[in-house]
């Protein structure tokens, strides 16, 4: 694993580490068992980390109870994470993938 991809398996209350993006990235996220609540996040370039939002509004916050996928489009480098929270006992199993331009990127 390097900074621009990452994976791994998290439960209720954790976050994933973050992972360095700059245009297309595809995250996606499986639920194999329990319930409880998935956001996606990125922090921007002051420092704070934001829920990625969509929406016909484009305000509402990305948050899923099952599996899902998206691709997000960054016009600057950031980092993505995901949050796991709430839930009976789940098991989310996690993959962030950017663009393969972003190598020369420094995270």
């Amino acid at each position: 694993m390097n900074h621009f991809t990452g994976f791994g398996t998290v439960t209720t209350d954790i976050t994933t580490k973050a992972v360095a993006c700059r245009g297309w990235a595809t995250l996606t996220a499986h639920l194999d068992s329990g319930a409880g609540t998935w956001m996606w996040e990125f922090k921007g370039s002051d420092g704070v980390w934001r829920t990625i939002i969509a929406g016909s509004d484009s305000t509402t916050a990305m948050t899923f109870t099952a599996s899902n996928m998206i691709n997000v489009f960054f016009g600057s480098d950031v980092a993505i994470r995901a949050t796991a929270s709430a839930g009976t006992v789940p098991v989310w199993y996690w993959q962030i993938m950017s663009n393969p331009s972003n190598r020369g990127m420094v995270f």
